[in-house]
């Protein structure tokens, strides 16, 4: 029902673009599905322990609710002039906004009321938005297309309204310039400007400065909405949520957070990356299916293949995030039948960082304890691998993804003779081909002289975030408040993904992250991305096809796996 409600909301049979089969969808659906049979199941009953938190929507007494929670039917979106007005640029057969498979349906033009200023930071011609990087955001800042470091610029506002300044303008700022530029022309915003301000937080990146840094923007620009665009975190998230702000936490947070906080502010705090509990679900699931039933395959010992897997867990203690992913994890194994004879820690989560002695104790114990498969729960560690192959020590290594440990630059700073037998569970999708993908694409379209490097490493970050930002924009419809954002949000059908390309994005009715699904890879020493030089690679298993929890393929981890044909995937950065 809500999905007819949003759908009558936003596709009125005025609005419909000109085809030679003008069929529009009555459903957001962002996933064009092969048949109509329900995604497979979310849990099985040995993971139900793992379900997602609950809460409510925003209600109309909650700051910008403006009219209601999710029960309330939206206003009539209001009929354009003319008989087939358009002026989106909408593609494809349904018809939708941009080529992203994530792209919602068709609005092809928008003439009339759109109810003004319906919330805080939103007026009858923009909608305020600011982009946060806290002070140390990626060390030095490069021009794009260039060499040349500029400094951090600590403490300072570069509002994207004003005219560009490519010479001094770091390459983030230059980024999400772009993307604002390709979503205002491509998507509906229904007669509003969305105008973007990128804010550079102070060096401090303490819980008070972070807090101070949300105060500040407040009172300088009172947005509707923040991006978390890099790091700031729970805290920085938190704040604005407290003051009436809603946000998106950024998809380079690679931790996570939790669903209940998420869920602390309903409907105001979003996330484009799973929540931890959604991606334990998926990993111990896996691990459930492809592991626990099935004895040792890609050991690095003989000795130890054929045998029962035993499992040790491996997780960082410098984030409560991450501890609990690690503790979902052994929870999900434990109700699976698997048997976990160990759990070690390390403190902190850096790839050249840690502890020699640390690695080496972790190693000995697991060793000790019998463990053939450790489950890496995320995070980085420079000695644990170094550390395990100084006593002989080849497990299987299972990696529990974070968007973190499983790329490729950080799996070549690995022990490569312990790396050859690691496999990871991960939510990135295929960057095979990055000239096809919607993070490019939409860059280049607005600007062809970006460099290659700079789309593909730190632009295709922040795509999903801001895409998510403008799809909740439009399916929101004209009158623009939180409460009618998470409606739109939530009528998203439940649908597996497609095509590996594409995530599987929704949103669950009690929860506010759009990730749903992952992809198996394996890692190869030799391997090498397109069109880069340096070897070592993550190979995707069946191409990257993806999977929701409960709907992985049976047999062993080795089952999928092909030589011969996984393709290598440019996930995370490169070097070149």
């Amino acid at each position: 029902m809500v999905a007819a409600a949003l759908a009558a909301f936003v596709l009125p049979s005025a609005l419909n673009v000109p085809q030679s089969n003008p069929t529009q969808t009555l459903e957001f659906a962002p996933i064009p599905p092969q048949d109509d049979d329900p995604p497979p199941p979310q849990e099985s009953s040995n993971l139900s322990s793992l379900s997602l938190g609950t809460s409510a929507g925003p209600s109309a007494d909650a700051p910008g609710g403006g009219g209601g929670g999710l029960a309330d039917v939206p206003p009539q979106l209001p009929e354009g002039a003319g008989a087939r007005p358009v002026t989106k640029r909408c593609v494809g057969d349904p018809p939708s906004q941009t080529e992203d498979p994530l792209s919602p349906p068709c609005v092809a033009h928008f003439e009339g009321d759109n109810g003004g200023a319906t919330a805080r930071g939103v007026t009858p011609d923009e909608v305020r938005v600011l982009a946060y990087f806290d002070g140390g955001a990626g060390g030095a800042v490069m021009q794009a297309g260039t060499s040349r470091p500029t400094p951090i610029p600590n403490e300072s506002f570069y509002d994207l309204d004003d005219p560009p300044d490519y010479d001094d303008e770091p390459t983030y700022v230059e980024l999400i310039r772009t993307y604002a530029r390709y979503f205002n022309t491509r998507y509906q915003t229904y007669g509003r400007h969305i105008h973007f301000i990128v804010h550079y937080g102070q060096q401090d990146d303490s819980p008070e400065a972070l807090r101070a840094d949300a105060a500040q923007a407040e009172a300088e620009y009172g947005p509707f909405f923040a991006v978390v665009a890099y790091n700031g975190g729970q805290v920085y998230s938190d704040a604005w949520a407290q003051r009436g702000t809603s946000v998106f936490v950024g998809t380079a947070y690679t931790a996570g957070a939790t669903a209940s906080f998420f869920g602390s502010h309903p409907g105001m705090i979003w996330g484009y990356i799973p929540s931890v509990e959604q991606r334990a679900q998926v990993v111990a699931s896996y691990i459930c299916t492809k592991a626990v039933p099935h004895p040792v395959s890609f050991s690095g010992d003989p000795t130890l293949r054929g045998r029962q897997r035993v499992f040790g867990i491996l997780h960082t203690t410098a984030s409560q995030n991450y501890i609990r992913y690690a503790e979902l994890l052994r929870q999900g194994i434990d109700d699976c039948g698997g048997e976990v004879a160990d759990v070690r820690t390390f403190a902190e989560n850096s790839a050249g960082g840690g502890s020699p002695d640390n690695g080496l104790a972790n190693m000995a114990a697991f060793q000790q304890a019998g463990v053939t498969s450790i489950v890496w729960a995320g995070a980085q560690d420079a000695y644990q691998t170094t550390s395990a192959s100084q006593i002989a020590y080849y497990p299987e290594w299972l990696l529990a993804g974070d968007r973190n440990i499983e790329g490729n630059i950080e799996g070549r700073l690995k022990d490569q003779s312990q790396w050859v037998n690691a496999r990871a569970v991960t939510t990135y999708t295929d960057m095979s081909d990055i000239d096809t993908a919607p993070c490019f694409r939409a860059a280049r379209e607005v600007r062809p002289d970006l460099g290659r490097i700079e789309i593909r490493n730190y632009g295709c970050d922040f795509y999903p975030d801001i895409q998510q930002l403008f799809t909740g924009i439009q399916v929101a419809g004209p009158r623009l408040t939180f409460a009618s954002m998470d409606q739109g949000f939530h009528a998203i059908p439940p649908k597996p993904s497609t095509s590996p390309t594409t995530a599987s994005c929704f949103y669950r009715s009690d929860d506010y992250t759009c990730v749903k699904d992952s992809q198996a890879q394996w890692w190869d020493p030799s391997g090498r991305v397109p069109g880069h030089n340096s070897t070592g690679c993550w190979r995707m298993m069946e191409r990257g096809r993806r999977y929701l929890a409960g709907s992985w393929p049976e047999g062993d981890v080795e089952a999928q796996r092909d030589p011969s044909s996984d393709p290598c995937n440019a996930q995370s950065r490169e070097a070149q």
